[in-house]
């Protein structure tokens, strides 16, 4: 299986146990079911042991309620591999929803900055032989 994939407003890449995906442009709820598609694949068909998500580049159109739906969503998908989103300053509201659901399902999620800080705190919860 291929370690990256790439459509206009989203990219998603493989680096060791991580699953990288990176949002940029203006996005609407519609606009999440290929995307999704796509990560579900990902996360079903490799070693997966975290995620990053970096939705600096990305400019949300959402209702409250698509934000809260689109929230749920990540939390079912991701709860159970630490998850890192990096967010700018004004998506930190958002962002808290979707680390809030994880943890609520007994995940664990961290909001940041940068990918530097999302890498590290990643490390060191991601073993180096994660096997699915």
């Amino acid at each position: 299986m291929a370690q990256a994939y790439s459509m206009e407003g989203f990219e998603i890449r493989i680096d060791g146990h991580v699953l990288e995906m990176r949002t940029e442009g203006t996005r609407t709820a519609a606009m999440g079911r290929d995307p999704g598609r796509s990560f579900q694949s990902f996360m079903a068909n490799s070693d997966i042991g975290g995620i990053v998500f970096d939705v600096r580049g990305a400019q949300y159109e959402f209702t409250d309620f698509e934000w809260e739906e689109r929230a749920r969503v990540l939390a079912r998908l991701c709860h159970h591999v630490p998850t890192a989103i990096i967010c700018r300053p004004d998506q930190t509201g958002q962002v808290a929803r979707i680390t809030e659901q994880i943890d609520a399902r007994g995940g664990v999620a961290l909001a940041c900055r940068s990918r530097q800080a999302a890498r590290t705190w990643l490390d060191s919860r991601v073993p180096s032989n994660v096997t699915g």
